[in-house]
């Protein structure tokens, strides 16, 4: 199962696939070069051949292009520091939690310690703002691994008009409409699964009844014959309203509808 959900995550397709969404974009170009980074490290070192072990690969970027975006970028992608020293501290962090791991392994091999992380960071320049994919997945055991997906959008410019910032759902929804925002998603979701509006979620396939807001959300626009709308997608990772064999689950509200539930801030960045 590992090696499928590998080899289905490895393209970098969909941020790449996207063109600008928000206009006024400053004048200044990014640039995203790849850096990468491996590790694999054996339980019994001196046994390698035999012995189990933690894959480690990181698929991450740097960036080029403006200091101020590049220092809000590291800040919230990489704690602040270069991707260098995070892929550093992050394999840091893994092989420790092996070793704790290792300590209540016994000699008898075990394919639940062929462990293996993989991140991937995925970025798209869209005008205004850099919108940025992060996907890991983690098999430490058991009867598959777990995968999750993240994204962020930077806003080039900022709301100040010269800070780049990162840009939250709060930030671009007002606050007072959530509920009817929800209702709106839950019907689009409803609509992407062909449910009437009485139909239990529960009873097809979901693990809840009632939607709760989605923590994730990306933009994105109409490529020429695709049938998506342009507009705001809302993502929930595996386990959050549905179960692992249903993967993840996202619904599109195109902008003409969600524009009355934007804030000045999130119709200025999205127009």
């Amino acid at each position: 199962m590992k090696y499928i959900v590998f080899f289905f995550m490895a393209p970098l397709i969909l941020l790449g696939a996207c063109r600008s969404v928000p206009r006024n974009a400053p004048d200044f170009e990014t640039d995203f070069r790849t850096y990468a980074q491996e590790k694999t490290i054996f339980l019994f070192p001196d046994k390698a051949e035999n012995s189990p072990s933690m894959k480690i690969s990181l698929n991450l970027f740097e960036f080029a292009g403006n200091d101020g975006l590049q220092e809000c970028i590291y800040r919230v992608l990489y704690e602040n520091a270069p991707p260098s020293a995070y892929g550093d501290s992050l394999i840091v962090s893994w092989e420790k939690s092996y070793a704790r791991a290792a300590g209540i392994w016994e000699e008898s091999y075990d394919e639940s310690f062929n462990w293996e992380y993989i991140e991937t960071i995925e970025a798209a320049d869209l005008g205004r703002v850099v919108q940025v994919k992060r996907t890991r997945y983690e098999f430490t055991g058991g009867a598959h691994g777990s995968q999750t997906e993240e994204f962020y959008l930077f806003d080039k410019t900022g709301k100040d008009g010269a800070t780049p910032n990162q840009v939250l759902l709060s930030d671009i929804i007002a606050q007072d409409v959530h509920a009817d925002l929800l209702q709106l998603i839950e019907s689009r979701l409803r609509m992407d699964e062909g449910l009437s509006p009485e139909a239990s979620l529960s009873e097809h396939g979901f693990l809840v009844d009632v939607i709760e807001m989605p923590s994730e959300f990306s933009i994105t626009q109409r490529e020429g014959a695709s049938s998506a709308p342009p507009g705001v997608v809302f993502h929930w990772n595996p386990y959050e309203i549905a179960p692992y064999a249903r993967g993840h689950v996202k619904t599109v509200v195109p902008y003409e509808a969600i524009q009355r539930f934007l804030t000045g801030y999130g119709r200025e960045l999205l127009r």
